[in-house]
């Protein structure tokens, strides 16, 4: 699918609005019981970066990015600032030797249970492998999130792959219309420009 390995600018990104989103079923009986069922096996987030457009200087940087991007045709990353870095993720939790490669991951835990995602757009430059707590070299695909490494020598089935690495969003623009006010300050221009996380079929 179209995407480029551009980023919003910052000063943009820093004032959306929005986060992740699970979508989930719920189906009430007329005994007042419920049922839940996930829809969705991953999240899939969403923003307004409208709020973020503070300036004249911010608003022309948005119209020419929307431009290139032709509204929903082309994806871009972004910057969630309130979630794009992870120290210790733990890749591969049982080392058997021999592997060569591995998805990056970001994982959640909270009261025994856990939720994991593919990291597919992870920032150059910084991703750092560890094995054991060793550096260990690698290189990353920064367009898909793989990483890889020399094959890893068998041994102790308690190594640990582990890793520390930042890490941008897919997104797209999620309307095809550029509505903008004619106003006279930048930051009432633009009511709303909502992105989405992009999920391509494989």
């Amino acid at each position: 699918m179209s995407f480029d390995e551009v980023r919003l600018p910052s000063k943009i990104e820093f004032g959306a609005q929005g986060g992740p989103r699970f979508r989930t079923e719920v189906v009430v009986l007329g005994s007042g019981h419920e049922q839940r069922n996930a829809e969705w096996s991953a999240t899939r987030a969403a923003w307004d970066v409208a709020p973020g457009i503070q300036s004249t200087a911010d608003l022309d940087a948005m119209i020419a990015f929307w431009y290139a991007r032709q509204g929903r045709l082309r994806g871009f990353r972004f910057k969630d600032h309130t979630d794009f870095s992870v120290t210790g993720q733990v890749l591969i939790a049982a080392v058997a030797g021999g592997e060569t490669g591995v998805q990056l991951v970001r994982s959640y835990e909270s009261g025994g249970r856990s939720f994991t995602r593919e990291v597919t757009k992870p920032v150059a430059g910084s991703v750092q492998l560890f094995l054991d707590g060793v550096p260990l070299a690698s290189s990353t695909d920064t367009a898909t999130g793989m990483v890889s490494f020399a094959a890893l020598p068998g041994g102790s089935p308690q190594a640990v792959l582990s890793a520390d690495f930042a890490f941008d969003v897919p997104v797209r623009f999620d309307t095809d219309n550029l509505e903008i006010r004619q106003v006279t300050h930048a930051r009432d221009a633009v009511q709303s420009l909502p992105i989405v996380e992009i999920r391509d079929i494989a």
